[in-house]
């Protein structure tokens, strides 16, 4: 009989409480019961565990729903799997990536790693709470693909500060569990490499978090790729699905239907000329941060754009500043996001 000692101090005591599985309630009866027996093995480290679905590859959605549903499950290399026709179970063969020490040594880190973060957002509200995890993962994470064990899993991210989209969003839902915040892993595709002008597309993993029983896409990968130096962007914070089609793919999940835009939010649309010229005049400052502006999408081509946002940023620039610095301008044309520095 396994006592609460045994617990506290097992694999299973380190799952989030009320943790929120949401590819578990896609499965039907029969295979969430698989899921449950899958979890309770995959957790005590056992080397085959029988479970009663109707073929193999029933067992490989269990298991990945497990995968994408519990970030705490990072330790499984792959599954083999065999089939008994006669009493129609699956055996799976787990391998793990570490001994059941190890595990417990990396989750626990990872608690404590993330622990002063989860207390100081514990007061926040559910929108201040997802931003502060957003944030968090931009400033610390690096995206690197490496072949090792962490770069696909949520250890990459929050121990060692690398990590791919997968790795990147499974951290993202580890976080958003203790702050309790629903939230899921989601697999698609999106424009290679978020260079947005290239047509070419590859998996990709992101997150929805829902905030206030409304459901939002966020993808932290594309916005730590725009973020650079002393400015965290969110070209891709809180979007509804026809937000972010322009350059993600998905099969449709939890209708995301709420517009949000951040630029919007915070006085950052230059719907117009003197809006642009506002802007530059008061917040745009030679060694300053960048400013970072959404525009509405009237342009013919991205050349048509730069060119004219350049001319009327100039021309807004005070004289004294424009002897000694170069304007330099980036965007971002998918989301029609622009980002305009100052430097000397």
């Amino acid at each position: 009989m396994e006592t609460m000692k045994d617990f506290n101090n097992s694999l299973a005591g380190y799952i989030a409480k009320n943790q929120y599985r949401y590819y578990y309630t896609t499965l039907s009866v029969k295979m969430q019961n698989a899921y449950s027996i899958l979890l309770d093995g995959y957790l005590k480290h056992k080397r085959d565990i029988k479970v009663n679905v109707g073929n193999i590859e029933d067992a490989w959605l269990v298991h990945r729903a497990l995968c994408y549903d519990v970030p705490e499950l990072f330790f499984i290399k792959s599954i083999k799997a065999a089939f008994n026709p006669v009493n129609t179970t699956v055996t799976v063969y787990p391998e793990y990536r570490f001994d059941y020490e190890t595990c417990i040594s990396i989750i626990k880190n990872m608690e404590q790693q993330t622990k002063p973060l989860i207390k100081k957002i514990s007061m926040f509200s559910e929108q201040e709470k997802v931003k502060a995890i957003h944030d968090y993962i931009v400033e610390t994470v690096t995206y690197k693909d490496l072949d090792a064990p962490y770069s696909h899993e949520a250890p990459g991210a929050i121990l060692y500060g690398i990590a791919v989209c997968e790795g990147i969003s499974k951290a993202f839902k580890f976080l958003a569990d203790r702050a309790n915040i629903n939230s899921i892993v989601l697999i698609g595709e999106a424009v290679d490499g978020g260079t947005y002008r290239t047509a070419n597309e590859s998996g990709h993993a992101w997150n929805i978090a829902v905030i206030n029983s409304v459901s939002y896409h966020i993808d932290v990968t594309f916005d730590y790729s725009l973020s650079k130096g002393k400015t965290i962007r969110y070209d891709y914070y809180l979007l509804s699905d026809n937000q972010i089609q322009n350059d993600h793919k998905f099969k449709p999940t939890f209708n995301c239907r709420c517009d949000y835009e951040h630029y919007i939010s915070n006085g950052h649309y230059a719907d117009s000329r003197k809006k642009l010229q506002h802007l530059v005049k008061n917040e745009l400052k030679v060694g300053g941060k960048p400013l970072v502006i959404k525009v509405p999408n009237v342009f013919e081509s991205e050349k048509q754009a730069s060119e004219l946002l350049l001319q009327i940023v100039v021309s807004a620039i005070p004289m004294s500043y424009k002897l000694k610095s170069t304007v330099s301008l980036s965007y971002n044309w998918m989301r029609m996001i622009y980002q305009i520095e100052l430097s000397c």
